[in-house]
């Protein structure tokens, strides 16, 4: 795989863990709306509870005392679900910022690639060149390296001019 087609499977994998992330997003605010939709109702029953305690109270009822205990423990289950709800409020917060840090991140990453690319190409001619250099030079020492070992004496002939 070249280096762009990889480049290009980051990109898709961090658009697919966004996509992960909001799709969480979503699930923790639709949890913490139900709870919220439950404290509503619980709220409905502590009052239903209360009325009928003080109608029981009124009457001199003897469960009154049993009927009392009712809107108390729902009260208790309220603010129990209400913590939930600022826990799950400060996750969703938090997955937010994840969010937005990812879209930043691949953003940033957008700009980065033809940057990457650019150096990668500059780095392989870089290298191809430095090869290209490094075989002339061999060969231009190798020729200075004959004509300074060549004599006049030589059986084919001289190489320089005297």
């Amino acid at each position: 795989m070249g280096l762009e087609d990889r480049l290009s499977s980051v990109l898709h994998k961090q658009f697919a863990l966004i996509q992960e992330m909001r799709s969480a997003h979503s699930e923790v605010a639709a949890v913490r709306s139900r709870l919220q939709m439950r404290i509503a109702e619980l709220e409905e029953q502590e009052r239903h509870a209360r009325i009928q305690h003080e109608e029981a109270v009124a009457e001199e009822d003897p469960q009154a005392e049993a009927i009392r205990e009712w809107p108390e423990r729902t009260r208790a289950r309220i603010e129990e679900l209400r913590a939930s709800v600022a826990e799950l409020a400060t996750a969703e917060e938090l997955v937010s910022e994840r969010i937005r840090a990812a879209e930043r991140a691949v953003e940033d990453f957008r700009v980065l690639q033809p940057q990457l690319v650019a150096r990668v190409a500059a780095a392989r001619n870089a290298g191809v060149s430095r090869e290209v250099f490094d075989t002339l030079n061999d060969a231009l020492n190798y020729v200075e390296l004959v004509l300074d070992s060549a004599t006049d004496e030589d059986p084919n002939g001289p190489l320089r001019p005297a």
